[in-house]
Parts: structure tokens; sequence; C-alpha cells
């Protein structure tokens, strides 16, 4: 049922980021092979990136509620690692193979817990992003693009997941609760890169006006980097649950 819901929070993640993107991404197609189509075309993002927006936003959220109401036995792999290591030693007779497969998938799952050193290397890391966002956050939407309309609640958005991953990492030391908020992250960090890509679309417009008189170069350098900040972060968070997912699993084997 879990993994259900994070399928298809993440189909509606992934259709409303494609339909939000779609006039950008036809207008880029357009110009490759020379037609001028994607000279108005773009400016129907205006309309469809809110939409899709939300789309993505919905999709998050029931994805993410999929991966944390997970079980140890949605986790295969690491049941596996911690099936084989508890049986590690016992005998295997001829008549095991009697059991069917219905009753050895029902077999309660046991996963190991992190070791108190790395759970706290969780905690810690992903309060510390959550505080970089919320600055970056509120620091965009007062600072830098005050007055932004709607847009002020997109771009509150990035603190308000960063904000549940720190509530979900709460019982980091638990395996099962570890393994729960290394989806979630997952799911939110993948949509960060996805959506991280629209700020880059327009950096070098950015770059190519930041020396011109009439520019506020500290409120264009302020903008730049708030934009690109939430990429940053996912991008770093992919990176440090990989390494910590791959830590547990090799002390979970061992």
């Amino acid at each position: 049922m879990a993994n259900n819901s994070v399928k298809t929070g993440g189909i509606l993640a992934g259709s409303g980021c494609l339909f939000g993107l779609a006039p950008l991404v036809i207008s880029f197609a357009a110009a490759a092979v020379g037609s001028d189509i994607g000279n108005t075309l773009h400016w129907y993002t205006l309309f469809t990136a809110p939409a899709g927006a939300i789309v993505v936003i919905v999709g998050l959220i029931i994805a993410i509620v999929g991966a944390s109401r997970s079980t140890a036995s949605d986790f295969v792999e690491s049941a596996k690692v911690s099936n084989d290591h508890s049986d590690a030693g016992k005998p295997t007779e001829s008549s095991t193979a009697s059991v069917s497969g219905v009753a050895a998938a029902a077999k309660p799952v046991a996963l190991p817990p992190l070791p108190a050193a790395l759970a706290r290397s969780v905690k810690i890391a992903y309060a510390f992003g959550f505080v970089v966002l919320l600055i970056s956050c509120v620091m965009r939407v007062t600072i830098f693009q005050p007055f932004s309309g709607i847009l002020t609640l997109f771009d509150l958005i990035p603190a308000f997941f960063a904000a549940w991953l720190v509530f979900l990492a709460r019982n980091a030391h638990e395996g099962l609760a570890f393994l729960r908020l290394y989806q979630s992250q997952l799911i939110v960090s993948i949509a960060g890169c996805v959506v991280g890509l629209y700020p880059l679309i327009y950096l070098g417009d950015y770059l190519s006006i930041m020396n011109e008189p009439e520019i506020d170069t500290f409120q264009m350098g302020g903008t730049i980097i708030t934009g690109l900040v939430p990429l940053v972060a996912s991008v770093a968070s992919l990176v440090f649950a990989s390494v910590v997912r791959a830590r547990y699993r090799k002390i979970a084997s061992e």
C-alpha cells in the first residue's frame, strides 16, 4: 500500500513538472529545428508553471506520506540483509523446502538500528539543512524578491519539505525510521534537482545584466544565490543520504 502511494505520488509529481515546463521544452526544441514558435510560446510558462507546481506539491506529499508509512517488509533489500545475517549459522535441511513462499514472505523482518554516532550525524545534517533553507527562503521573499504575490508561497516550499525531513529524522536511530527518511528524502531531492533546473535556465541572462548600471547587484546576486540553494541542498542531500545508506548496509551485513 505504501509503495503504491509512493509510485502514484511520483508519477503525479513528474506529470506536473512536465506540464509546468512544457512550453519551455517545446520552445527549445522548436529553436533547435529553426522554428520561431518559441518566440511567444515560452510565455505560457507563466500559466503552466504555477498549475504544474501545485500538482508537483500534491504528488510529493502523497509520495512522502506513503514513504513515511512503509513497513520493514517494504524495504526488500534491507530485509534481505537483515534476514541473511540473522539466519547465518542455522542448518539448512531439505525439509525447509516444504515451507511455502507465502509463509516465508510473511516472516517478520528485523531491521538493525543505526549506530548512535551515525544517527546523530543524520539528525544534525538535516537540522542544519533546514536552517540553511529556512534562512535562504525567508531572505528571498523579504529582501531579494519581496511582494512576489503567489510566488512567495512557492519560494517557501523548500523550507516546508526540509522541516518535514527533520521531523522524520527524529527517530533516525531506528533502522525502519532511517529507511523511511531515506526514501522520503530521495523523493524530495530528485524533485528538487529537477525543479532546480528552472533557475539554471535563466542563470546566463541574470549574469549578463549584472553589470548594467540600473541593476542592483546586491539584489540580483541574492536572487541568483537563493534560487540555487534548493538545488544545491537537494544534491547534497542525495550524496549524504547515499553515503549513510551504504554505511548502514555495510554495518547490517557485518
